[in-house]
């Protein structure tokens, strides 16, 4: 691998970006109003997650800091981001590892004499400035490069072990409901009694249980049958945050409870908080040796922050989001660093990249731009259905509103118009059949539009701003925050740990583990990961409870007195680990299917198809169900119905965004995996799909099918893609029509590890 100079990183990162920088504002600019629903949608995201961290924080640091530090760390930071961020998707704030962090510290300082609680501040803030001076001396030595490193199997195991740490926190909150109320701000009175602990114990756990089951809930909005596909998609974005208003009303119906039952946020009132400000005015008073000593932390932290901040980037630049600006990793790094240090000398905890906001983010902003190009499609369909009259059922008819929703997307400058002209000229070579009457050659909008939508994002700095701003309008309105019962909050964190389990290839490998053998072959009726077939059931196995005994570990290492703030050290050694040892354990094949970055689905099968791979009957293996493999039929090999897969590809933030594997690749990795371990059965398998590669590459047409292999990758910082090529806004419209196919083309071509 060639990395650039010193600073060369850096300064190629702001080449890129910096001709981007006005319409990073005017792309966004042109939404208008639409952009308010992302926006809220991830300002809900970030602020709920911010005063749950705060009230944990504030138990963990007997009060030194709380909700208001956090929601002003991630208002403050999170401007910065949008404003001067090389990449404005990606979202920062303050996350659970640095609260656990700052936990073990608050720890360590309480039990020395010489620093005690008191000095916890100032202490912090060294740590924060030897944490700076180190993510400044890694950024200009171009550390980003390394990026390209992180696999799925260490991303997923950090994601996996943060989702312990909310359900953690989740039952340790719940507990401390039952016991006596400790600190300044505990209740008095009948609130102290036995019996009120136990009252306010119980209901506690309602209400926790409640929100969690509830969100839950209405996560899964979108395939409710009842209510309009608004509505749906409304409750589905902002049903969590609303069930936080819901239960929080709810905690008032338990009446005759003296005052502090239920408990309430501990969030002071941000216009008589003294607060920690003036930190920076004691940092003489903390002790040489101390100031030496907090070089530890400091190096944990750097550690963590490059990990989770550069994965966090990752996720919201993954290449099926089909982004066309270049990434700024080295930049975002070192504007990480002067965040860092300027949250130290304020008093509050230091930010980074967060988890799952940054991905959420982006999908929401795909949603915005995939619904414009709909609509704009849907007027210029409206328009020349209009003209055309009843010849528009013609396939000459047919063409002609497909060259007109062409035109449409080319003058938004859409990826669309790529797949419309290879439609239309399709529909062209076979015009003297359709005319013949063979087939209808109408196009019906509403059924077929989708599948020349390609994935867009709007990459704006708008969204990150506003929902910044939002964050610091919060702080004025703690007197209406601290309403909020601390049993909402530690639901919420049960939520975000069960909600953070969608998509992660590690947790759906458990769940195959324990399901009944019996029924495994279910899987293979829908959508499912590729590996199911790919890969030998005890392979899997092996490779899930390594990553199991791994995670195990690395959670153990949580719970140890003091030390306990070195777990991201068994998280970065997972780097080295899969590059040296891994391989001796697996094969390269067996690797590429469980540890690939793409999140891939392979089609469900047909009965025929099931029937032959499982041994049983055709009669055995469920219901009949239509198998068309081409992208413009899913709602058929879904299963389905026409309304809800049409708002399952309208709206982004409803779905996991997946590489959709062709099934002639799935059979042929398969071939290659069977080859390693029985080569006889390996080649009659090869000769098996090699005699129906005919038939399958006619059901596909070659610009639906995806064709992404097992090891494509995300863009990574020190590998020069078309995306990073595309040229300024004042060329684009130019090129873009003929770069949009390349660049589409190449991301969906592995690019290397």
């Amino acid at each position: 691998m060639k990395f650039p100079g010193i600073g060369q990183g850096i300064k190629e990162d702001v080449a890129g970006r910096l001709p981007w920088y006005g319409h990073d504002w005017s792309c966004g600019a042109q939404s208008g109003f639409r952009l308010l629903a992302p926006a809220t949608y991830i300002f809900f995201a970030s602020v709920i997650p911010a005063l749950a961290f705060g009230q944990q924080i504030f138990i963990e640091t007997e009060g030194h800091l709380s909700g208001v530090q956090v929601l002003i760390a991630t208002a403050i930071t999170g401007v910065a981001q949008a404003l001067v961020g090389g990449q404005p998707l990606l979202i920062v704030g303050v996350a659970e590892p640095i609260v656990l962090i700052y936990s073990f510290m608050y720890q360590f300082a309480k039990g020395q004499s010489q620093l005690g609680p008191e000095l916890f501040l100032p202490w912090a803030a060294w740590v924060c400035i030897w944490t700076a001076a180190m993510i400044f001396l890694l950024s200009i030595c171009n550390i980003c490069s390394y990026v390209s490193r992180f696999t799925r199997l260490s991303g997923e195991l950090f994601g996996f072990l943060i989702a312990v740490l909310f359900m953690q926190q989740a039952i340790k909150g719940t507990r401390l409901e039952f016991l006596p109320q400790q600190g300044p701000d505990a209740a008095s009175g009948a609130a102290q009694q036995y019996s009120w602990d136990l009252v306010n114990g119980f209901w506690s756990l309602f209400l926790a249980f409640g929100l969690m089951l509830t969100a839950l809930l209405t996560r899964t909005a979108h395939s409710w049958p009842f209510g309009n596909t608004l509505a749906r998609q409304l409750i589905n974005d902002y049903g969590a945050p609303l069930m936080v208003v819901v239960w929080s009303a709810l905690s008032y119906a338990l009446h005759g409870a003296p005052a502090g039952v239920p408990r309430k946020v501990d969030l002071p009132d941000t216009w008589r908080d003294t607060g920690p400000w003036s930190v920076s005015r004691d940092l003489g008073r903390v002790p040489g040796p101390f100031i030496a000593a907090a070089l530890l932390p400091a190096l944990v932290i750097t550690l963590l922050f490059f990990f989770d901040h550069s994965v966090s980037s990752q996720m919201a630049q993954q290449p099926e989001f089909g982004l066309k600006k270049p990434s700024a990793y080295h930049y975002d790094f070192l504007l990480l660093g002067i965040m860092t240090i300027a949250c130290g000398l304020i008093g509050v905890p230091p930010v980074n990249g967060v988890l799952p906001q940054a991905p959420m983010h982006t999908k929401s902003l795909a949603s915005l731009r995939m619904g414009i190009v709909r609509q704009h499609l849907g007027k210029a369909h409206k328009q020349e259905t209009a003209r055309q009259g009843e010849g528009a059922a013609t396939a000459a008819g047919a063409t002609a509103v497909i060259s007109a929703m062409r035109e449409r997307s080319r003058a938004i400058g859409s990826s669309a118009a790529d797949l419309l002209q290879k439609e239309a000229e399709s529909r062209r070579a076979n015009g003297m059949e359709e005319a013949n009457g063979h087939r209808d050659g109408g196009f019906n909008f509403e059924r077929e539009i989708d599948s020349y939508i390609p994935v867009e994002v709007t990459e704006t700095r708008l969204t990150g701003l506003l929902q910044s701003l939002l964050v610091a309008v919060c702080l004025g309105l703690t007197m209406v925050l601290r309403l909020i019962p601390s049993a909402v909050l530690w639901g919420y964190f049960a939520f975000m740990a069960l909600e953070s389990l969608k998509g992660s290839q590690f947790w759906e490998r458990l769940v195959y583990l324990v399901t009944d053998p019996a029924k495994r072959f279910r899987l293979l009726e829908q959508g499912h990961a590729p590996w199911v077939e790919t890969v030998s059931f005890k392979v899997i196995a092996a490779f899930t409870i390594f990553q199991l005994a791994y995670l195990l570990v690395v959670y153990g290492i949580t719970w140890i007195p003091i030390a306990g703030f070195l777990f991201p050290l068994p998280i970065i050694a997972l780097i080295p680990a899969r590059a040296l040892v891994l391989p001796k354990m697996f094969s390269v094949d067996t690797l590429r299917e469980l540890d690939a970055s793409a999140y891939e689905e392979a089609p469900p099968l047909a009965p025929e198809e099931l029937a032959e791979e499982t041994g049983r009957p055709s009669s055995d293996t469920g219901h009949p169900r239509s198998i068309d493999r081409s992208l413009g039929s899913r709602r058929h090999s879904l299963g389905l119905p026409e309304e809800e897969l049409e708002e399952e590809m309208t709206h982004g933030r409803n779905v996991q965004i997946r590489h959709h594997v062709p099934r002639q690749s799935i059979k042929a990795r398969r071939s290659r995996s069977f080859a390693e371990r029985r080569p006889e059965l390996g080649e009659s398998m090869h000769r098996r799909s090699q005699n129906g590669s005919t038939e399958m590459q006619q059901q596909h047409r070659s610009e639906g099918a995806s064709n992404i292999s097992a090891d494509n990758v995300r863009l990574l910082p020190d590998q020069q893609t078309d995306r990073e090529q595309q040229p300024p806004p004042a060329v684009l419209g130019e090129a873009r029509s003929a770069s949009s196919t390349e660049t589409r083309q190449d991301q969906q071509h592995p690019s290397g590890r």
